[in-house]
């Protein structure tokens, strides 16, 4: 069973995992994604954390990855409904800003309301 699960919608491609966002998941996420991503040619991808209940410096390591190499195709990654110690992780290390994090994200928000959808 996959620990990583991958879909469409709206023209956005949606990714998410559960437990902790680490090691050898984290390098595997960051490959699905980016893969998903340049075969469907998706402009905007929705990260769900909802179930990540915590994230080591592998999985920081692939969110900053995952950023920056869609960011340098002039797309973008939204990082959705982090749990509050996975959100507080990214503010330790001073990543919170360099990522779109939103909550209160779904996959029934077209792609104009998830780009508008950013936490203060």
């Amino acid at each position: 069973m996959s620990r990583i699960a991958i879909s469409h919608r709206q023209g956005v491609l949606w990714a998410s995992t559960q437990s902790v966002l680490g090691g050898s998941l984290a390098l595997e996420l960051e490959a699905a994604i980016l893969e998903a991503a340049a075969i469907g040619r998706f402009a905007v991808t929705v990260l769900d954390m909802a179930a990540v209940t915590a994230m080591d410096s592998s999985g920081v390591g692939a969110l900053v990855r995952l950023q920056t190499a869609l960011a340098t195709k002039g797309r973008r990654l939204i990082l959705a409904n982090p749990q509050p110690n996975v959100a507080d992780e990214l503010r330790l290390r001073d990543l919170y800003g360099f990522f779109q994090v939103s909550r209160d994200i779904h996959p029934d928000m077209d792609t104009e309301e998830l780009l508008l959808a950013r936490d203060a």
